[in-house]
């Protein structure tokens, strides 16, 4: 993987100094190794990763490509001072230095603690004046997305087998749905559900153990309940007929060889009243607005579109059909975190709306017609170079609970 960290540096004037004490660094420790414990002070350039390793740690530090790395022991501060100095005089001083800390608010690219900023730069700079050379330093959060954004073909089918199961899931809760049954009900059904499916599935997929996605998860909400926001907990209100039923739900996946992998999913169905075989027209011009704007949005993920691009689109049409818009991103990485790093599918004014999407990232699309009896769809989506391609079925038809 050091070869990845090498490949985001593109010029001879620029290095990506990194701090990893504890695993601290949670990139590193996570693409190159997972076992340095003493403070490693890691310089990647253009060609080659110095990496900085205490004496403590030299058995630590693992089979690395020795094409792409060269690796020093120090067993003092004065040493690990004096060996990074020969290791940037070898590399003539590069005047830019990248350091993994965000200017988009983001946390997954929010990598250093300020103490470690400030340990860092203080050592470079001291390095850099005693030179007589000066050294700007910069934010290396676009390195970490163009790491983390792209997904190999391993990660790939992983995540569709288990969008495949989270989806099977939601199926088996929205048939196991009662009238007159609370929202935690249903959400305790859920969790019993996913225990059968995953422990049936998990040994032959190699996944050593499995969690819901994120705390309060699943999210159910009935009704009117939709007004509360798609992150409100589940009540005790119960479901009646003519109410509408909104879910949001989640896997984590542990496999064999260490990979953490998340998926992100939301489904609508309608409680039938007496007397009725369909939804409601009202109902299902909410659904089949969901399902339009979301394949609108598809057709424009392809790699290097903004996402504030494919927002509008997938809104728009959101506005175009009720008058009303929703108060969150259109969609958001997902994958190795269940909000990952890159691209939002946010509106113009974000930051991160204004990054572009990446080959083989997986972004979710999830729009929201934010009214009482309403509804959202949240599907995930890979970015290929002719759309949006789903992991999983998507829903086209409505969940009908008789």
């Amino acid at each position: 993987m050091l070869k990845d960290f090498i490949d985001t540096i593109k010029d001879k004037n620029t290095i990506w100094v990194m701090e990893n004490r504890d695993n601290g660094d949670r990139i590193f420790s996570k693409f190159v190794t997972p076992n340095l414990f003493s403070s490693t002070y890691v310089i990647v350039s253009s060609e080659v990763a110095y990496i900085f390793v205490h004496k403590l740690d030299e058995g630590n530090i693992g089979d690395l490509d020795k094409k792409y790395s060269k690796v020093f022991v120090y067993t003092s501060g004065t040493e690990l001072k004096e060996k990074i100095a020969q290791s940037l005089k070898e590399l003539n001083y590069p005047k830019k230095m990248l350091v993994s800390y965000s200017t988009m608010s983001d946390e997954n690219t929010d990598v250093i603690t300020h103490s470690s900023y400030l340990r860092m730069t203080r050592i470079f700079r001291g390095i850099y004046r005693d030179a007589g050379k000066k050294v700007k330093v910069r934010s290396a959060e676009m390195n970490i997305y163009n790491i983390l954004s792209k997904n190999s073909n391993e990660t790939l089918n992983r995540l569709k087998k288990l969008a495949t199961l989270t989806d099977e899931i939601l199926n088996k809760s929205f048939e196991s749905i009662k009238l007159g049954q609370m929202e935690l009900d249903i959400a305790y059904s859920t969790k019993k559900i996913m225990k059968k499916v995953m422990d049936e599935n998990k040994e032959k997929l190699g996944i050593v153990s499995y969690d819901f996605a994120w705390d309060i998860c699943p999210i159910v909400l009935v009704g009117k309940n939709l007004e509360k926001g798609g992150h409100a907990s589940p009540s005790n209100t119960k479901i009646k007929r003519g109410d509408t039923v909104y879910y949001d739900f989640g896997v984590k996946a542990v496999f064999s060889d260490g990979e953490v992998l998340y998926t992100d999913m939301q489904r609508m169905g309608y409680m039938l009243k007496d007397g009725e075989s369909t939804a409601p027209s009202k109902v299902q011009h909410v659904f089949d607005t969901l399902v339009s704007s979301i394949q609108l949005g598809m057709e424009a993920m392809r790699p290097g579109v903004k996402g504030y691009k494919v927002d509008e689109i997938v809104r728009g049409k959101i506005k175009e059909e009720f008058n009303r818009d929703y108060p969150h991103a259109t969609g958001h990485p997902v994958g190795h975190e269940v909000h990952g790093a890159g691209a939002l599918i946010s509106m113009r004014d974000s930051k991160r709306a204004n990054m572009k999407l990446v080959e083989t990232g997986v972004y979710t699309l999830e729009p929201r017609v934010d009214i009482p009896n309403g509804g959202s769809i949240e599907e995930m989506i890979e970015v290929t170079k002719d759309g949006g391609v789903p992991l999983c079925k998507m829903q086209k038809q409505i969940y009908l609970i008789k």
